[in-house]
């Protein structure tokens, strides 16, 4: 009998506690990602992004230019987050990072996730 209430005492706030683990905040404020380089320009740092266009140049170590319908942006991609398949100048890529915004040079992006679109 103790050793049944004891669990039923565990349970129970864990029961409770579970669903709250998993809600997000939908309110003003939350926001949702910037979709395009234009968008992407006008957010805060730290702002996230989801861009889908074309790497067409690569500028240095981990650093591309990035474009899409409206317009172009820097990117930095960080060699361990590029997908194993080769991504050409042509190659559509959707990114997922976060506006990384600057005192003295220009707002870039900084991506988290590399994917390839498959072609249609």
């Amino acid at each position: 009998m103790n050793r049944l209430l004891a669990i039923a005492l565990i349970a129970a706030p864990l029961a409770v506690l579970s669903p709250q683990a998993s809600a997000q905040y939908t309110g003003p404020g939350a926001g949702t990602a910037a979709s395009t380089v234009a968008d992407a320009r006008a957010q805060r740092d730290d702002h996230p992004v989801v861009l889908r266009g074309t790497l067409v140049a690569k500028l240095g170590k981990e650093r591309y230019q990035f474009r899409d319908a409206s317009g172009q942006i820097e990117v930095e991609i960080d060699d361990e987050d590029l997908p194993p398949q080769a991504i050409g100048a042509d190659t559509v890529v959707e990114l997922h990072g976060k506006v990384d915004t600057h005192r003295f040079k220009p707002t870039d992006i900084d991506v988290d996730r590399v994917i390839v679109v498959p072609a249609r």
